[in-house]
């Protein structure tokens, strides 16, 4: 949720709860929600949307819309006490990816679900443990607009810090075999 307001809503299997870690599954064919306007930039590859959505959470107006998960399967790790989720994922072949580091708000358990909201960074980690930053530009553009605060953007330095020693070090999700599907 942002601003009071859900920017995107995924019905998704839980795989284990570990109270203070939650990995939950998305697959191809999963009907959600999301900003119309993230819709537009997934179906048309189209980078403005991108920046017209950041723009419309500042203005705290858009709309949601039918959004069908597409290609592939994401196991998403997030935690209670870390600025990130690692997201394993793999394609329609059930051939493993890599990992999508998603920098979020630490996940509140509510009634409907849990609960999260994304700080605009991304890390895409491959098989083989390179790695590049994702939307450093929208991130940026979210900070100009007051989207991130300077408390988040404190805990976001220090979360980058401690996903890359992750990744370096190979621990956490960075050290299980991901070669086969958690079904």
């Amino acid at each position: 949720m942002i601003y009071g307001r859900s920017f995107t809503e995924w019905p998704q299997r839980v795989i284990e709860d570990g109270g203070d870690e939650l990995r939950v599954l998305l697959t191809p064919g999963t009907v959600g929600l999301g900003p119309e306007l993230w819709i537009k930039s997934m179906r048309e590859n189209d980078p403005a949307a991108r920046g017209q959505l950041l723009e419309a959470y500042a203005r705290r107006e858009w709309a949601m819309a039918n959004w069908t998960w597409q290609r592939n399967t994401r196991l998403a790790i997030m935690y209670t006490d870390r600025y990130f989720a690692i997201a394993p994922i793999w394609d329609e072949r059930g051939e493993f990816l890599g990992w999508y580091v998603n920098f979020q708000l630490p996940f509140i358990r509510t009634t409907a679900g849990v609960d999260t909201s994304d700080l605009h960074i991304d890390l895409v980690v491959a098989p083989d443990l390179s790695y590049r930053w994702k939307d450093e530009d929208e991130y940026a553009l979210a900070i100009r607009l007051g989207l991130v605060s300077d408390e988040w953007q404190r805990e976001i330095e220090a979360a980058r810090t401690e996903a890359l020693t992750m990744v370096e070090r190979r621990t956490g999700p960075f050290a299980e075999d991901w070669t086969s599907l958690p079904l």
